[in-house]
């Protein structure tokens, strides 16, 4: 797991002595680069260099100072207990995060994200144990009944052990089509890269409840609800990258794909315009 590490070029000290006057010159030169780890949908990592702004070019010294610019901060949070628990409270910020979550216990479950102003978000809404699986969330401000940047404690329902991952980062790129993810219950979570065009998304599912897709957006906007089902289902459908507006089409960017099921399921995204 990536962790924002500032890296600084040691400052470089020139003194010139001129007639009995001693001026010293300084020059720093910061640069930033922060490793930022992409979580794949099998659990695996792989760090991705997130670049800092330029490095400010010379200025007079009694007009401004150099200033340091850092990348985002990351939310890496591991949650573990025993029974019922209310956990934090988390900063989140505009983007999207994913809850994994394992529970061993046999009764019901449930996680709730509640904010400042005790607004309520579920999660994982109230299930009979065992449960393991993914859930992804857009935050961004205005998320009418969803989460929006600020301070969030985790209330945990259990009646036996469980574990929590909270992830949130910003992610640079991700994997071009085709891409193939397939998993039981609750899932998803792999960094996707799309650029413009139209594509194919081919799904399957094994069960008797609603299975759905969704893409969400990494800059943090309204989920693009691809695929819809109830029941066995196998299926293609078409979707477009670009054209209208930013949370009314997707646009090409990085996403993380969510899928909601309590069956068997696989998903394939393939870009019809490849060659």
């Amino acid at each position: 797991m990536g962790i924002p590490v500032a890296q600084a070029r040691p400052v470089d000290l020139h003194v010139n002595l001129v007639s009995e006057r001693i001026m010293l010159r300084v020059m720093v030169l910061p640069a930033v680069m922060v490793a930022v780890t992409v979580l794949a949908a099998c659990g695996g990592t792989a760090d991705t260099p997130v670049p800092a702004a330029d490095a400010p070019t010379e200025t007079p010294a009694a007009t401004r100072r150099p200033t340091l610019t850092l990348a985002p901060r990351q939310l890496q949070a591991e949650l573990e207990g025993d029974g019922s628990d209310v956990l934090g409270p988390y900063e989140m910020g505009r983007g999207v995060i994913i809850a994994f979550v394992r529970y061993e216990g046999d009764g019901p479950f449930s996680m709730t994200f509640v904010d400042e102003e005790q607004g309520l978000v579920k999660s994982v809404e109230s299930t009979p144990g065992p449960y393991n699986g993914e859930r992804v969330h857009s935050v961004f401000i205005g998320n009418d009944g969803g989460l929006a940047p600020g301070d969030y404690t985790v209330e945990v329902e259990a009646a036996g052990p469980w574990r929590i991952r909270l992830f949130q980062t910003r992610a640079t790129r991700g994997q071009q089509p085709e891409i193939t993810l397939a998993g039981s219950g609750d899932g998803g979570g792999g960094w996707l890269q799309l650029d413009e065009g139209e594509y194919t998304m081919t799904t399957s599912h094994t069960g008797t409840t609603d299975f759905t897709v969704e893409l969400f957006d990494a800059k943090g906007l309204l989920p693009y609800q691809i695929v819809k089902a109830t029941g066995d289902h196998e299926g293609a459908t078409k979707f477009t990258v670009g054209g209208g507006a930013p949370g009314e089409n997707s646009q090409a960017g990085i996403y993380a794909m969510g899928v909601l099921s309590w069956g068997d399921w696989s998903v394939t995204i393939t870009n019809d315009d490849a060659p």
